[in-house]
């Protein structure tokens, strides 16, 4: 009994010691700075597709309520943002795209801007500047269509 109590502390005491070691290890290096460009375009790249949905539905009910004029115009978005993603995809997959950016970084930093204001917006319940703010993401959405486009466009001439 005496020695299934030894190896019973010594098995606990691994176990301890393995906790301390991985949770004391780096967990990550410094993201780098192309990194830090592309977690807005991550942010709707990396999106699974079922949340996804669920994101586009949420824009559609602000839509309804902060900005009925423009439910139309981010539908019509919508579907062609799925559209042009499911043909940059494809030609990626076909070796048809060289690797880089789709957005530049000016479209990033206004995205980043824009987001920062639409959150604040939204933890307040700022219904007047939600006004303002939902149209000026439709039409930034409408932006990067328009560049999925030229990058596709691009391809196709080279």
């Amino acid at each position: 009994m005496k020695r299934f109590h030894q190896l019973f502390l010594f098995a606990q005491l691994m176990l301890i010691a393995s906790i301390v070691v991985t949770s004391l290890a780096p967990v990550q290096a410094e993201v780098s700075e192309d990194k830090k460009e592309e977690t807005c375009w991550e942010h709707e790249q990396g999106i699974s597709k079922k949340l996804k949905v669920h994101l586009d539905f949420y824009y559609e009910l602000l839509a309804e309520k902060y900005a009925p004029n423009e439910i139309e115009q981010w539908k019509e978005i919508r579907v062609e943002r799925d559209l042009l993603q499911k043909k940059l995809k494809e030609a990626k997959q076909r070796g048809e795209l060289e690797n880089g950016q789709a957005v530049d970084k000016s479209w990033l930093d206004k995205h980043a801007e824009l987001q920062k204001a639409f959150n604040n917006a939204i933890e307040k319940r700022d219904d007047e500047q939600l006004k303002t703010i939902l149209p000026q993401m439709f039409d930034q959405y409408a932006e990067l269509n328009s560049l999925f486009k030229q990058r596709l466009n691009l391809n196709k001439l080279s």
